[in-house]
């Protein structure tokens, strides 16, 4: 019997060892403890041509981490947020993992779903010199820094408006827009009468297609009657002036009343017959988006060269005009970050797997996993562009063998140009964009949505309800406009502000 009993013990005592090593990753190779990394990012899922390529980056790492390999997982973005908290909720082991959009930074961190990385920072001091400081800050709560941002523009694309050239070059008065760019807030819905002027000769001459875009009516929300382009939004109503280093919060309901110049606005126009009478019951609201014969007037980003890839894309000459150039990096987490995990098994590899992700040292390894293989994937062209030969560009399609979003992986400004990509662009973000903005002056707070969840669940809900108010087809808009002000506020909208501000306030005073 003791035999037996000592038998078991020094079985389960093996298995024990066992278990603790598979659960770090590692293990002895010509004497060297071994280490296997799992990366767990976003993409349009795993293609074909995905084993060639990991392979291929294990042999090269070894010139950088002889001691280290790296297990990929690659998840779609639609299914990665519901992925994301199964593997954290199961404790399963990933290394170092994409968490964007998909996800709530400000909630994983309060889950304890992800390591904070200031200690973990000293050791690669690379990451920390190519990287502007900043992006640090804007994955720091509390005081600790628990990600890095993926690296590229930093502020969004500008907001600006697009028509066919042909009509542009003959009734619309370019000069009378270039006065309202960057105009101070409020605007008066006079501002924008080159825009009515436009329409209206249009349609008189029978060339008004159908008319405004509902893309095009959302931008002048943001325009008319407060702050415009300038506004960040903190939660639901709560707004600050990101110009305003005093950070001032402000409720967008009661704090800019003028607003109602907007539907005043559009409510003309709907009546004059510039936007389509079915607008408002769309299935598909971009559908007649650069067409022949459809929007003559839509909205969205505008930046360098975007007439041209706009005439590319539709076909025909596009006019693309910024109507704000004045822009800012926001206070919150990036929708793209990098992360380790609280599952990693060895943190201190995991950084310095990210940072060959993130800098100069490791660029090769880096647009090995967004381009893939040289001579099968692509052809170089120069020290820095390559001819893509994959039917579609990087990220874009399933059809190609293989490919991904640049800007998903690590520091996009390290990534190959290819003939997808606008000449120059890199620079002009570097330059004229990300070093020219403004930082906000939040740079460094969350905001702790628990004491106001329900509140900011209730306001979104009201909001949802008459944002059919945005397309001008209600001439009693300023009746219905009392009524949801009036649901906004039996939401809590006044809590919601104080809230808002006492947690900013406590933020200044201990920062």
């Amino acid at each position: 019997m003791k035999k037996i009993i000592i038998f078991v013990l020094s079985v389960c005592i093996a298995a024990a060892a066992f278990t603790g090593c598979a659960g770090k990753n590692t293990s002895k190779m010509g004497g060297e403890a071994h280490t296997k990394l799992k990366y767990v990012y976003a993409g349009i899922g795993e293609m074909q041509g995905c084993d060639a390529v990991w392979t291929e980056f294990n042999e090269k790492l070894k010139d950088y981490m002889p001691d280290t390999t790296v297990e990929f997982e690659v998840i779609s973005y639609a299914d990665y947020g519901e992925k994301w908290r199964l593997m954290s909720a199961s404790k399963e082991q990933v290394d170092v993992a994409w968490l964007g959009w998909t996800n709530d930074f400000f909630e994983e961190v309060q889950k304890g779903s992800i390591l904070p990385i200031d200690d973990l920072l000293k050791d690669v001091p690379d990451l920390t010199y190519e990287l502007p400081a900043y992006l640090f800050d804007l994955t720091s709560i509390s005081g600790k820094c628990y990600g890095v941002p993926n690296y590229q523009m930093m502020t969004g694309l500008p907001a600006g408006f697009k028509t066919p050239k042909s009509l542009a070059d003959k009734y619309l008065d370019i000069t009378k827009i270039e006065e309202i760019t960057d105009k101070e807030p409020p605007l008066k819905k006079e501002d924008f009468d080159v825009f009515s002027d436009y329409l209206s000769k249009l349609k008189e001459n029978g060339e008004l297609g159908l008319g405004v875009a509902p893309s095009f009516l959302t931008w002048l929300v943001k325009d008319i009657g407060a702050l415009g382009q300038y506004s960040s939004t903190i939660a639901a109503n709560a707004v600050i002036d990101w110009r305003d280093d005093s950070i001032k919060v402000y409720d967008e309901i009661t704090d800019f009343p003028d607003s109602i110049g907007y539907y005043e606005l559009v409510n003309d126009w709907y009546k004059k017959g510039y936007i389509r009478k079915d607008i408002t019951s769309l299935q598909d609201t971009m559908a007649d988006e650069g067409k022949e014969g459809g929007y003559v007037l839509w909205a969205h980003s505008s930046f360098k060269g975007d007439s041209e890839l706009q005439t590319k894309k539709c076909g025909f000459p596009i006019l693309s005009m910024p109507l704000c150039t004045k822009l800012y990096i926001p206070h919150t987490a990036p929708t793209t970050n990098t992360v380790i995990p609280r599952s990693a098994a060895d943190p201190e590899k995991s950084i310095k797997f990210i940072e060959l992700l993130n800098t100069q040292k490791g660029k090769e390894l880096y647009n090995m996993l967004v381009y893939g293989l040289e001579g099968k994937h692509y052809k170089k062209v120069s020290e820095n562009k390559i001819e893509w030969l994959e039917p579609s560009s990087p990220g874009a399609s399933s059809e190609n063998n293989y490919g991904y979003d640049a800007w998903a992986i690590g520091n996009s400004f390290n990534a190959f140009q290819t003939q997808y990509d606008l000449p120059g662009w890199n620079d002009y973000v570097l330059q004229d964009v990300n070093e020219k903005a403004t930082i906000s002056p939040l740079i460094g707070f969350s905001l702790d949505a628990n004491p106001i969840k329900l509140e900011i669940s209730q306001y979104n809900a009201v909001k949802k309800e008459y944002d059919y108010l945005e397309w001008g087809a209600n001439d009693n808009y300023r009746e219905l406009l009392e009524q949801r002000n009036e649901k906004f506020k039996a939401c809590g909208t006044d809590k919601i502000v104080e809230e808002v501000r006492k947690q900013i306030e406590d933020w200044k005073k201990n920062r």
